[in-house]
C-alpha cells in the first residue's frame, strides 16, 4: 500500500503535540503518582498515562487512517497494511520522576516495517527535532516556538582508537550486564532517555551511542532512529548499517543499536572482536 508523504503542516501539528504533552507532563510533576512495571527500575506515572490518552486522540484525529499505539496501551499485532504511529510518551520516566530532566516525548512513523519519520521533544532544554530519511531535519525551539529546517552536520569521523578515546554513551544497567564495555580504549559517558542521547550527540557532547541488550522496545527507537539519521550520524545494528525491522507480533528489539559519527559501525565491530563469545 503506497501512502501518502506527511506535508510540512504535518510535521509541524506533530513537534507542536510533543512540546504540548511535554508542557503537560513539567506541569503535573509535583502532584505525579509513582508506580512499577515489570521491575523496580521500570517505572510508569500518572504522566505517562495522561499524556499517552492526549497524544492517542490528537493523532487518530489528524490520521484517522493509521493505527495509534503506544508504550501504555495495549499492543496490536495485526499486518493491515496500515502506517503505524508508535509513542512513547515519556522516554526516561525515572529522569522525570528524579527532575534531572534527561527525558523526552517522542512520536514515531512506521510504514511496513520500517520507522521512516520521528519526532521528539525534551521540556528540560526546551527544544525537540524532528525528521528522518526523505523529509531532512528539523529543530524546534520552544522560546520562540520557531520550527526549521535545518542541514545535517557534516561529522568527523571517529578517531582513530589508538590516538584517542571514543566518547561512548551507555546506560547503566548495560554497563552491569556488560562490564567488558569499561575499557580504556574508551570514554564512559551515562545514556539516559535516547532522545537526550542524540541530542547530546548532536551538540558533539559524545561520540557514539549504543545499547547493547535486548530490552528495547519498538516506541524507544522509532522516533530517534530517523531523526538520528536525517541529523547525518550512522547507525546500525550489531556493528552493521542492517536497518532496525519493526514487526508485528512482539515490539521488542533484539540486535544491539548503535548511533554515532561516521565510521560507529565499525568501530562497534572492532571493540567486540576481541570477544571470544562474540568474535
Amino acid at each position: 500500500m503506497t501512502h501518502k508523504a506527511l506535508t510540512d503542516e504535518d510535521i509541524r501539528f506533530l513537534m507542536l503535540l510533543c512540546a504540548e504533552a511535554g508542557e503537560l507532563a513539567e506541569s503535573m510533576r509535583e502532584a505525579v503518582s509513582v508506580d512499577t512495571k515489570g521491575s523496580a527500575d521500570d517505572l510508569v506515572t500518572s504522566a505517562d498515562k495522561r499524556l499517552s490518552e492526549l497524544i492517542i486522540a490528537r493523532l487518530a484525529a489528524r490520521f484517522p487512517d493509521d493505527d495509534v499505539l503506544s508504550e501504555e496501551a495495549p499492543w496490536i499485532s495485526e499486518a493491515n497494511g496500515k502506517r503505524r504511529w508508535l509513542i512513547d510518551p515519556i522516554d526516561g520516566t525515572k529522569y522525570y520522576v528524579d527532575k534531572t530532566g534527561k527525558w523526552s516525548v517522542m512520536i514515531g512513523l512506521v510504514d511496513g516495517e520500517t520507522a521512516v519519520f520521528g519526532c521528539f521533544y525534551m521540556p528540560h532544554y526546551k527544544q525537540g527535532f524532528a525528521g528522518g530519511p526523505g523529509y531532512g531535519a528539523w529543530h524546534y525551539k520552544r522560546e520562540t516556538n520557531d520550527l526549521v529546517r535545518i542541514d545535517a552536520p557534516a561529522h568527523a569521523p571517529l578517531p582513530d582508537a589508538a590516538s584517542a578515546r571514543v566518547r561512548l554513551m551507555v546506560s547503566k544497567n548495560d554497563l552491569k550486564a556488560n562490564p567488558w564495555v569499561q575499557q580504556s580504549s574508551v570514554e564512559i559517558l551515562q545514556a539516559t532517555s535516547i532522545g537526550v542521547d542524540v541530542f547530546e550527540l548532536w551538540q558533539g557532547l559524545a561520540d557514539v551511542f549504543v545499547h547493547i541488550r535486548p530490552t528495547l522496545k519498538y516506541w524507544d527507537t522509532a522516533a530517534t532512529w530517523p531523526v538520528a539519521q536525517a541529523l547525518g550520524f550512522e547507525v546500525g545494528t550489531d556493528g552493521t548499517s542492517a536497518p532496525l525491522v519493526y514487526g508485528y507480533d512482539d515490539p521488542a528489539h533484539l540486535p544491539a543499536i548503535t548511533i554515532g559519527r561516521p565510521g560507529t559501525n565499525q568501530f562497534w565491530r572492532s571493540f567486540l572482536k576481541p570477544l571470544p563469545e562474540l568474535g
